[in-house]
């Protein structure tokens, strides 16, 4: 669905409500129960309205895989065959092909082995030297106009100063802390000029209490001036041994929220499509008062 093709050029990112998913590649994983956050391909969630994309990544040799902390991602149902990079590449390209007036942000995160900064170069030098012009690399948040069809980095993992000389390395959220089941204030992140990021991201709450926590701050969302506020509304808190039933508890009371133009980026668990579209839709009104 073409969600931002009627937006106006000149809106930012940061002011547009955008559907997003955690660990995105799960739909097929291994330790089912314990990993499982999605019921979609990352094609299919494209195909939905799904604009950003929470990619969970591990190295080996030269390749990079899906995983879910200690869960293994696959390419199909079967668990046949792993789930590697190139081929989420492959299809947010494609679809972004099919669809030139939208975007795709995506999130890079190093999720197993030892967290260093050598991560992330060689994973540009695999999927973007040379293939710049598909990717947002800025450290500034785009207007929707600088990113029509194209992917905008979120960069979740350190690189060394000297990478900087080279290359760009997109969205800088590589200083984004760890919040669990803490109940302070959003987490700011600095990110370059006058823009600032707030992220609220307390995964380790019980159902009830994240989804009081959410509210909150979708609720103060449109009061951060400047700011992209990031909104994840999943928790690890599992009902009946799974994740699946928080998430039907958390997005029956979404949906039942009055949600707000200009309320951020919000990041879930089993979303259904209409849970998508109520997400995207709202960016009209915004887009008229441009």
């Amino acid at each position: 669905m073409n969600f931002l093709s009627e937006i106006n050029d000149k809106v930012y990112l940061s002011e547009l409500n955008i559907a997003g998913t955690h660990d995105s590649a799960t739909a097929y994983v291994s330790m089912e129960n314990a990993a499982r956050c999605q019921d979609k391909t990352i094609a299919e969630q494209l195909d939905m309205g799904v604009r950003f994309l929470d990619i969970r990544l591990t190295k080996k040799g030269d390749e990079f895989y899906l995983i879910h902390s200690l869960a293994d991602c696959y390419s199909d149902k079967e668990k046949t065959k792993r789930l590697t990079f190139g081929e989420v590449l492959s299809d947010c390209k494609s679809f972004l092909s099919e669809n030139p007036a939208e975007t795709v942000i995506v999130s890079i995160k190093q999720d197993r082995g030892i967290i260093n900064r050598w991560f992330f170069p060689p994973f540009y030098n695999k999927y973007i030297k040379g293939d710049e012009d598909s990717w947002y690399l800025e450290n500034k948040v785009p207007t929707l106009g600088e990113c029509r069809g194209k992917i905008v980095l979120m960069r979740r993992c350190r690189v060394w100063k000297s990478f900087y000389k080279t290359a760009k390395g997109g969205l800088n959220f590589s200083f984004w802390p760890d919040q669990a089941r803490k109940k302070t204030t959003a987490k700011r992140v600095k990110l370059s000029g006058d823009t600032d990021a707030v992220v609220q991201d307390r995964y380790g709450l019980d159902l009830k209490t994240k989804w009081q926590c959410s509210k909150h701050y979708l609720d103060i969302a449109e009061t951060l001036p400047k700011k992209l506020a990031v909104h994840f509304i999943s928790t690890s808190a599992k009902t009946n041994g799974t994740l699946v039933g928080t998430a039907e508890y958390i997005n029956k009371e979404f949906m039942q929220y009055p949600l707000k133009k200009g309320t951020g980026w919000i990041i879930c668990d089993f979303p259904s499509r209409e849970q998508i579209e109520k997400i995207m839709t709202s960016n009209t009104e915004k887009s008229e008062e441009i």
